[in-house]
């Protein structure tokens, strides 16, 4: 009875360290998680108030650094694939509006941001205003810039205006 019981104990005492061992395991697992999403957080706020001095510079540049080489962007009007496309496209943007930003909402998970905004635009020609409500989903790089984001928003919202940037 005393070996039973002297085993018992044992396999009670393994299965308490193994237990404690896996629950260490996926706690760090946790942290490590979150750490990257406070992380990515805190890179797409830092982008969001970029956009708005860049835009109020009118230096694209600065706004674009936070994007890879191989970056793809996707709105509903228009893709590009690479930096000098994108980079050619926001030149477009900067050119054609001066615009801000307002963050209403973000949702981070893992290298994956939401980001629930109104981009609030003047066309630099014409004086037309335009005002978007807009969703963005940033894909971060191991690298830590931007590899993807996508736009969400009515087009028709934005009419010729948006069709401009082309043109320049």
């Amino acid at each position: 009875m005393t070996s039973a019981t002297s085993t018992t104990s044992t396999i009670r005492r393994n299965f308490a360290g193994i237990i404690l061992v896996l629950g260490s395991i996926f706690s760090s697992t946790t942290f490590a998680a979150g750490a990257v999403e406070m992380q990515v957080e805190s890179i797409i706020r830092q982008a969001m108030e970029e956009y708005n001095q860049s835009m109020e510079n009118n230096d694209p540049a600065a706004w674009i650094k936070y994007f890879s080489d191989n970056v793809n962007r996707t709105s509903p009007v228009s893709s590009q694939s690479g930096k000098k496309d994108f980079s050619d496209y926001m030149a477009g943007e900067y050119k054609t509006f001066k615009a801000r930003i307002d963050v209403k909402k973000m949702i981070v998970g893992g290298r994956s941001a939401a980001v629930v905004f109104t981009w609030d635009a003047t066309h630099r020609k014409s004086g037309d205003s335009v005002r978007i409500d807009m969703v963005g989903v940033y894909e971060m790089g191991t690298s830590g810039r931007f590899d993807s984001v996508v736009y969400y928003f009515d087009p028709a919202k934005a009419g010729k205006l948006i069709a401009d940037i082309k043109g320049n």
